[in-house]
C-alpha cells in the first residue's frame, strides 16, 4: 500500500509502462534494425531499474551493478550454449550443464537468482561499510569480475569472448520482461522496505533513531539490484548472440549510470524516461559518427567519438542545469496527481490505538563514564528515568549533556559504566535496536527527511520498528492529527518552517511507540512564539502517550514548566539532581549555569 492517494501509485505505474509499450511499437513497425536496437533498449532499461532500485532509494552509488549483469549473461550464455560450442569454447562447464538446455524463461530466472545470489554473499560485508567506501568497493568488485571473466578461458571463453549464443529474446518477450522490472521496482520502493530505505538516503543518522537497520536495508535493495541487472544482462545476450567480458565493464558502467542520473535517480519513471532519452539520442549520435543522416538523407566525414561527447556532454549539461534529472526525482503520479487542499483534510481524532510505550519500566545509567582522545566528557554519571516521569537535564555548553544522549541511544559507547531496562543490560546495542526495544530520540538538529512527506516521514517511524505499511499510515495520521500537522501531510518535509520540523521530529519519533523519549534541545532555534507553541505539545507526550521523557533544554522556562525533577550536569558529572524548584535556588547551580540573573527574574 503506497501513502500516496491510489490514482497517483497508479499513474505512476501506468506511465513507464506507456513508455515501454511505445518503445515496442517503434520496434516492431520497423526495419530489423530498429527491431534489434529497440530490443537491446529496453534490455538496457531492465539494467538501469537494476541500478535504481538500489543506487535511487539508498542515496549511495554503485559502480558494479554492471558486473552482475555480466554474471546473469555469462550464466544465460554457458546454461544454453549448444554442446558442440561448450566443447570448443568452455570446456570446463560440467556435463550436466551442457545437457540440461532449459528453456528461455527458466534460463532468464536463473540468470537473475545466481546474480541475487552473488550480490547476497558480496553485499553482506560491503554493507557494513560506510556510503563513501561502498562506490569503491563495488567498483573494485566490478575490476574483479572483469579480470576473472578475462581470464579463465576454460569456462568463460576468455577475452575471446563466447559466440553462438543462441537468440531467444524477442522484442515482446523483452518489453514484458520490463514491464515487469517496472512494477517489481515501483513495488519495493512504496513497500515498508523501501521506505526504510528512503530514510536511509535522507538522514541515515536520524533513520537509525527510529530503528531502521541500515546494512540490512541496503543488502536487501542490493540482492534485489542485482536479480534485475542479472536478467537485463541474460537477455541481452540471447538477442546479441555473443558476449566479450567487456560488453559489461566500464562503458556499460557509465551508459546506464548516465541514463538513470538524466533521468532522475530517485524515482522508477526518471530511470525509464533517462533510458529511452539517452538511448534515443546516442543511437542517432551514432548515425551521425559514422558519417549519414537518418534515413540517409546526407553523407558527410565520419566524425568517431561523437557518441561518447554527446553523452558525457548530456550528463554534464544534466548535472548543472537539472541536478535531480529530468523527472525532477518524482514519480509519474506525483507529478500529474493535483495536489489536495488543505481544508480537503479531516484532522483524525487520537483513538485508542494511538501509539503507547511498549511496556512500563525504567531506564538506568551506571556510572557512565566516557573520554574522547583523553578528555574525559562523562565522569562516572548516572541517571533513572521513569515511564509518565519527566525528567530535565541541565548544564553549561560542553557539560557532557549531548555525549549522555548518544549514550542512551546507543550513538556513543561508554567506556566505564552500563545501561539497563529493568534490568536488562543493553550498554551495547546500537541505535536501532534500542529504538525497537522503546529508546528513542530527536537531535539538536532537526533532521526532518526532506524529499519525503509529512506523513511519510512519520509512518516511516512506525515502520522502523516493524508496523505494517497500512497500519503506519494510520499511526502517522493519528500523531499528526494530535500535534497538528495533519494539514501539511502532503508537503515536503523540506519545506516545513524550523518550528515545524522540530514538531514533525517529535511526531516521526512517537511514531515507534516509545517508552523512552530523549529529547535534545527541542526549542533549539525557535522564536518566543514557536516556544510557547512546543510547550503544551512536549506536556501531551505525558498526558497522551505516557512515555518517560528526558529534556535537555536551556529555556529554563520550558524545563521548569514540564519537568519536576532535574539533574544538572557540570564538567561532565551530575552536580545535583533535584526537584525543579530547589534547583533554580541552589547556589552551586546558579553559580555553574543559571547565573543570579536567573534567580532575580525567578524572585521577581
Amino acid at each position: 500500500m503506497s501513502l500516496r492517494a491510489p490514482s497517483s501509485a497508479l499513474l505512476s505505474l501506468l506511465v513507464p509502462l506507456f513508455l515501454v509499450g511505445l518503445v515496442a511499437i517503434v520496434g516492431a513497425t520497423g526495419t530489423r534494425s530498429i527491431e534489434d536496437t529497440t530490443t537491446l533498449i529496453l534490455c538496457n532499461l531492465i539494467i538501469v531499474l537494476g541500478l535504481q532500485v538500489f543506487i535511487g532509494n539508498s542515496g549511495v552509488y554503485s559502480f558494479g551493478q554492471v558486473g552482475f549483469a555480466a554474471i546473469g549473461a555469462y550464466t544465460a550464455a554457458l546454461l544454453t550454449l549448444p554442446a558442440i560450442w561448450i566443447a570448443l569454447q568452455t570446456p570446463a562447464v560440467p556435463e550436466f550443464i551442457a545437457a540440461w538446455q532449459p528453456g528461455p524463461l527458466l534460463t532468464t530466472l536463473i540468470a537473475g537468482l545466481v546474480a541475487a545470489c552473488f550480490a547476497g554473499l558480496i553485499g553482506l560485508p560491503l554493507m557494513r561499510t560506510s556510503s563513501l567506501a561502498i562506490p569503491i568497493s563495488t567498483f573494485a568488485f566490478l575490476a574483479v569480475a572483469y579480470n576473472v571473466l578475462a581470464n579463465w578461458d576454460e569456462l568463460t571463453g576468455g577475452s575471446a569472448g563466447l559466440v553462438s549464443v543462441p537468440r531467444t529474446t524477442g522484442l515482446i518477450s523483452t518489453a514484458l520482461w520490463a514491464c515487469i522490472a517496472i512494477f517489481l521496482a515501483l513495488a519495493f520502493k512504496k513497500s515498508k522496505f523501501g521506505y526504510r530505505l528512503l530514510a536511509t538516503r535522507e538522514d541515515e543518522v536520524a533513520a537509525r533513531a527510529i530503528g531502521i537497520k541500515v546494512m540490512q536495508e541496503r543488502l536487501v535493495a542490493f540482492v534485489l539490484s542485482a536479480a534485475l541487472c542479472g536478467v537485463g544482462g541474460a537477455l541481452a545476450i540471447h538477442r546479441t548472440g555473443v558476449l566479450a567480458p567487456t560488453t559489461y565493464y566500464f562503458a556499460a558502467t557509465v551508459t546506464t549510470l548516465t541514463m538513470l542520473v538524466v533521468g532522475g535517480a530517485r524515482s522508477v519513471f526518471g530511470a525509464t524516461l533517462g533510458t529511452v532519452t539517452v538511448a534515443s539520442v546516442n543511437e542517432l549520435l551514432r548515425v551521425f559518427e559514422e558519417g549519414s543522416t537518418p534515413f540517409d538523407l546526407a553523407s558527410f566525414a565520419e566524425l568517431p567519438g561523437l557518441a561518447a561527447f554527446g553523452l558525457g556532454l548530456m550528463l554534464l549539461a544534466t548535472m548543472i542545469r537539472m541536478p535531480e534529472g529530468l523527472t525532477g526525482g518524482h514519480e509519474a503520479g506525483e507529478m500529474l496527481q493535483p495536489k489536495r487542499r488543505r481544508g480537503d483534510q479531516e484532522i483524525p481524532a487520537l483513538s485508542a490505538s494511538s501509539p503507547r510505550p511498549r511496556m512500563p519500566g525504567k531506564l538506568a545509567a551506571t556510572g557512565i563514564s566516557v573520554a574522547f582522545a583523553g578528555l574525559e566528557v562523562l565522569r562516572e554519571v548516572s541517571l533513572e528515568l521513569q515511564t509518565g516521569q519527566a525528567l530535565g537535564l541541565i548544564g553549561p555548553n560542553g557539560a557532557g549533556k549531548t555525549t549522555l544522549v548518544n549514550v542512551l541511544s546507543g550513538y556513543q559507547t561508554p567506556d566505564a559504566g552500563s545501561l539497563a531496562i529493568d534490568g536488562l543490560n543493553i550498554s551495547r546495542c546500537p541505535p536501532a535496536k534500542l529504538a525497537r526495544l522503546g529508546v528513542t530520540r530527536t537531535f539538536q538538529s532537526a533532521l526532518p527527511f526532506p524529499h519525503m512527506t509529512v506523513l511519510e516521514n512519520v509512518a516511516v517511524g512506525a515502520m522502523g520498528v516493524g508496523a505494517r505499511q497500512r497500519d503506519a499510515a494510520k499511526t502517522a495520521e493519528q500523531i499528526l492529527g494530535r500535534l497538528g500537522l495533519i494539514q501539511l501531510r502532503d508537503r515536503p518535509a523540506g519545506s516545513l518552517s524550523p518550528g515545524n520540523q522540530r514538531v514533525l521530529g517529535i511526531a516521526r519519533a512517537l511514531a515507534t511507540a516509545p517508552s523512552f523519549l530523549l529529547l535534545d534541545e527541542p526549542a533549539a532555534g525557535l522564536n518566543e512564539e514557536e516556544s510557547l507553541e512546543l510547550l503544551p505539545i512536549l506536556r501531551g507526550l505525558l498526558d497522551d502517550h505516557g512515555c518517560g521523557l528526558l529534556l535537555i533544554e536551556h529555556d529554563m522556562s520550558v524545563v521548569m514548566d514540564l519537568c519536576p525533577t532535574i539533574q544538572v550536569l557540570n564538567n561532565g558529572t551530575t552536580l545535583r539532581v533535584a526537584a525543579a524548584n530547589e534547583i533554580q535556588r541552589d547556589p552551586a547551580v546558579i553559580e555553574a549555569y543559571l547565573g543570579s540573573s536567573y534567580l532575580e527574574t525567578a524572585n521577581a
